[in-house]
């Protein structure tokens, strides 16, 4: 008789457990951020089904557990199991995890359950594959631009010695015509002793004159050309210093901008990682 009262005290007990999770449930439901569905079960079937907004199995209460699902998992390892629904069962997918219940004794009395879609998941994963895509193709393109970038800067660097190298050219040329002024200067007045002497010498003087003029000719068209030749250099040199400042600043720039491509490259690095470490958290919910 005692027996027969005790178990009749332990099935009400377990009864009140179970009533008061079914309550309990829709408060507990909307405390949670997301749409989500819970069951309740004893230890064969559905006794309790809260509905989501658009997370819902309708007629669930009375339905026995079956293989396979969260809750049932539970009951059967006495331990918390969770489990991913497909699409393909009941029109959408969906995480569930099921929880034993136990009774102060420790005995299982049923189940309780919850389940959230997987559509924001899906959203955020295929999101993240997206960005993680993209943040590679990024990265990719701007290691390339930055081997680029270090590239021209070698070759203006290049370019500049060459610069450099024709103005010592050029320099080098003023002694030449300083060299040919003076065989000009030097053939001028021997010209001009020539047309002295010639006159000098007369009649029989005429046809050195006649060299002589020529000498002097020669020595001042020498002169005029040499003049020209300078002018022509000097605007060669004025426009190779300024070949060399311009090649100088973009030599800069493209170290500055090798620089920016490898911090916009370590930036895209670290979005990868945030990328992937959403990705884990999206796999985790």
């Amino acid at each position: 008789m005692i027996n027969q009262e005790q178990q009749l005290v332990n099935d009400n007990q377990e009864e009140d457990i179970l009533n008061i999770l079914i309550k309990v449930a829709p408060i507990l439901q909307k405390a949670l951020p997301f749409d989500c569905m819970i069951g309740i079960t004893d230890r064969e079937k559905f006794i309790g089904n809260i509905q989501g907004t658009k997370i819902k199995i309708d007629n669930l209460i009375g339905v026995i557990l079956p293989e396979g699902d969260a809750i049932y998992e539970a009951l059967r390892t006495d331990k918390v199991c969770t489990v991913v629904v497909p699409k393909e069962a009941f029109g959408f997918a969906f995480k569930s995890t099921g929880v034993p219940i136990k009774n102060l004794n420790g005995k299982i009395i049923g189940g309780f359950g919850l389940a959230f879609s997987l559509e924001s998941q899906n959203i955020l994963i295929d999101t993240v594959q997206t960005l993680s895509a993209a943040s590679q193709e990024i990265s990719a393109t701007t290691q390339e631009m930055s081997g680029t970038a270090m590239k021209l800067s070698e070759d203006l660097k290049g370019l500049k010695s060459s610069g450099e190298n024709v103005l010592e050219q050029i320099n080098r040329t003023d002694s030449i015509l300083k060299f040919i002024n003076n065989i000009s200067a030097n053939s001028n007045l021997l010209g001009l002793n020539a047309a002295i002497e010639a006159a000098r010498a007369g009649e029989h003087g005429r046809g050195f004159a006649v060299v002589a003029d020529e000498i002097r000719k020669m020595a001042i068209n020498s002169a005029t050309s040499i003049k020209d030749i300078k002018e022509i250099i000097n605007l060669i040199k004025a426009e190779s210093d300024r070949m060399i400042s311009r090649v100088i600043e973009a030599s800069e720039l493209g170290e500055r901008q090798a620089a920016a491509s490898e911090q916009i490259s370590a930036s895209i690095n670290e979005l990868a990682i945030s990328a992937e470490n959403i990705n884990k958290v999206a796999t985790i919910l």
